[in-house]
């Protein structure tokens, strides 16, 4: 699909800071930028994205790569639709070609999902406008509602008619299979296996993931009837998990990055109505209780968050039970609170732009603050009630993670409930402790740098077409040929051969890095001297002794290597990580993240840095990677031997006294001292 030169393009043009920014709060440390990991939870940044090297790197879950593996792993693309995604992006010219019916029928199910939304949002929105349904029933709501064309066409506001299989029957005859119209909630079946649209006789709201994919859409009901749902929404499917969703926020990000603040509020038209009247960052949690995974959405663009409330006081207090993890999250919350009969999209579609701004500048309140006084006014005169709201709010406040910011909490809790401030501070205490005690001791992860999650299922073979192979020997064809490839490795990393692979990691991190460099010059023909790189001078060396990597992803790059390096202009690091094998390019961004890691002790003995003393550092690796075979041959001999086979016995033993030999050799050579 992509080749080689279109992908260095890519690279080239993508500013990687730039990408990443659309989808992550970043803040400059020093030459890098940090911010909170979009790939797990975390509290405190440890995101780091590197200008200079054009990779990121999260040093909690080790997830990462160069701008195209993060468009791969964020919005769950296989690796030449990454390429083409930000091709268009940048606007750089590539060649698509139509795939083949077999190609289709493995084209990754996610992608479908997401062809079948894009058309059923396309067709909601043409019945709308174009359609005398449309504009006699699904405009007039909207129309009483206030939105404007501009915001109709925004949203991507449609239209469902009533006829119940108007949406089946339209995708059905454009080759869209049923599977995916009823594994994207769009259709259920009936009794009699016939297709039924789901949105039938709805206004429909789209709606997007952060990056503008349409994930699911919610319909609203034209009639009054009690015994229809005013609301359906489309069910959880391999594209759309409504625990990590947010209605708006694609069209809040870059505001709520601006605003460094987030309104959070119920429903559809709420946001719509805000983004009408000139207030864009908000979102809505969609009439669902507000989930941890929708928090660590907000986080990656703001620490700060503001929630609507209408004037209902059970509402109120029915709802605020769960913001309790948003300051666990470590988010500053603030409330604001709307006049009684009033909602979001009622309040600012009944004041001027500039009211509606100034109204939300000036009522909110902190969240911990409003809580205290909430629960005052109810437990006033009542000593029992007032016990349960001490201890209300010290829960609260216990989920702080901020010490400092605890507290100050601390502090004004006890002034407003005139309460001994120790004896706040020690059930806060108290409830930490039980929370610590009550939650399993987790093991430390290991991160895996060597064939990362973020590898897509393509990943095994290579859009160049030929030698796209990365592991040793075909995986059958119900397997996914990547996880088989991570099977291998962790195996290869549980074995006695773990020591060879990590000293493999250190020769490929040379040849990625540096394999282009010179590192010396031997005697060629007519006693001139050849120029040897550090590549081709590893490779040689290996050879020498019958050596070859066992790690498939590293025997895979020296043997790219191997093909290529004699090539006019050739850059190792740039040509790794631009390979169409996303496989070897992710490996290969791994191994320059960890440029400066090489190992302490080689500085220690050598008194200097890589960069430095090229064919010191890679004739010291070679004989340590040498050292490490020996003493793995070493142990296959001593097993074989105390199984007491006679009739190879003294031929075992003739080899065993060579590989000792061959170690003490080698370790004299690196210094190390040997106990016999």
């Amino acid at each position: 699909m992509t080749d080689q030169m279109t992908i260095e393009k890519v690279l080239d043009a993508a500013n990687i800071v730039d990408v990443v920014s659309q989808f992550v709060t970043l803040r400059r440390r020093g030459v890098n930028y940090v911010g909170l990991c979009p790939f797990h939870n975390e509290k405190t940044p440890s995101f780091y994205v590197s200008p200079s090297k054009g990779i990121c790197k999260c040093f909690s879950c080790g997830k990462g790569g160069n701008v195209i593996h993060f468009i791969m792993e964020h919005e769950q693309l296989q690796y030449y639709k990454a390429v083409e995604w930000l091709a268009d992006k940048y606007g750089i010219p590539y060649s698509r070609r139509e795939l083949t019916p077999e190609e289709k029928l493995r084209q990754d199910e996610r992608e479908s999902l997401l062809v079948v939304n894009e058309f059923a949002r396309n067709w909601f929105q043409n019945t709308l406008l174009n359609t005398e349904a449309g504009r006699a029933i699904g405009m007039p709501y909207f129309r009483k509602r206030g939105f404007r064309d501009d915001i109709i066409e925004k949203f991507q506001l449609g239209y469902s008619p009533e006829r119940g299989s108007a949406l089946a029957d339209a995708a059905l005859a454009k080759g869209y299979r049923r599977e995916y119209l009823l594994t994207t909630g769009l259709c259920y079946e009936r009794d009699d296996k016939s297709l039924r649209d789901r949105f039938h006789g709805r206004v429909i709201f789209p709606v997007h993931s952060v990056s503008g994919k349409v994930i699911a859409f919610g319909g609203r009901i034209m009639t009054s009837e009690a015994k229809v749902a005013k609301y359906v929404n489309s069910p959880e499917s391999p594209i759309y998990r409504k625990s990590n969703e947010l209605y708006g926020l694609f069209f809040a990000k870059q505001a709520i990055v601006r605003k460094d603040r987030c309104f959070l509020v119920e429903g559809y038209a709420d946001v719509i109505s805000m983004h009408q009247a000139g207030v864009e960052n908000v979102v809505a949690s969609s009439g669902t209780s507000l989930t941890s995974g929708q928090i660590r959405l907000i986080h990656r663009f703001t620490s700060n968050i503001t929630v609507l409330y209408d004037g209902d006081k059970a509402g109120i207090k029915a709802s605020i039970r769960g913001i309790d993890m948003l300051l666990e999250e470590g988010m500053n919350v603030k409330v604001l609170l709307l006049p009684d009969g009033e909602d979001p999209d009622s309040f600012s579609r009944s004041r001027s732009a500039s009211e509606f701004q100034d109204y939300l500048d000036t009522h909110q309140v902190d969240f911990i603050r409003f809580k205290v006084q909430l629960l005052m006014e109810e437990a006033a005169g009542d000593p029992i009630r007032r016990a349960s709201l001490i201890r209300d709010m010290t829960t609260s406040i216990s989920v702080i993670p901020d010490q400092i910011v605890r507290a100050v909490y601390l502090r004004e809790c006890s002034q407003i409930m005139e309460m001994d401030e120790r004896m706040l501070i020690n059930e806060v205490n108290r409830l930490q402790r039980e929370r610590a005690a009550a939650q399993p001791k987790q093991k430390a992860a290991v991160p895996d740098t060597i064939v990362p999650d973020t590898v897509a299922s393509d990943a095994g073979t290579s859009d160049a077409g030929t030698d796209s192979t990365v592991t040793a020997e075909p995986a059958p064809a119900d397997k996914d040929p990547v996880e088989e490839l991570r099977s291998q490795i962790r195996a290869l990393l549980r074995s006695d051969r773990a020591d060879i692979v990590n000293k493999e990691k250190m020769l490929t991190r040379l040849i990625v890095r540096y394999g282009e460099r010179v590192c010396c010059y031997t005697p060629y023909q007519d006693e001139e001297e050849y120029p040897m790189k550090v590549g081709e001078y590893i490779l040689a060396a290996m050879q020498n002794d019958g050596l070859s990597f066992c790690h498939p992803v590293y025997s895979r790059i020296a043997s790219l290597y191997s093909e290529h390096y004699r090539e006019e202009g050739f850059v190792s690091e740039r040509y790794f990580l631009s390979h169409p094998d996303s496989v070897v390019s992710l490996t290969a961004a791994n191994l320059i993240e960890d440029r400066y890691q090489l190992s302490d002790i080689y500085k220690d003995l050598r008194g200097m840095k890589e960069d430095e003393d090229l064919l010191g550092t890679t004739s010291h690796i070679i004989t340590d990677y040498q050292l490490s075979v020996v003493r793995y041959e070493i142990k296959q001999v001593e097993s074989k031997m105390q199984r007491g086979d006679s009739d190879s016995f003294m031929e075992l033993q003739k080899e065993y006294s060579e590989l000792l030999s061959a170690r003490n050799t080698l370790a004299k050579k690196l210094g190390d001292r040997v106990v016999t």
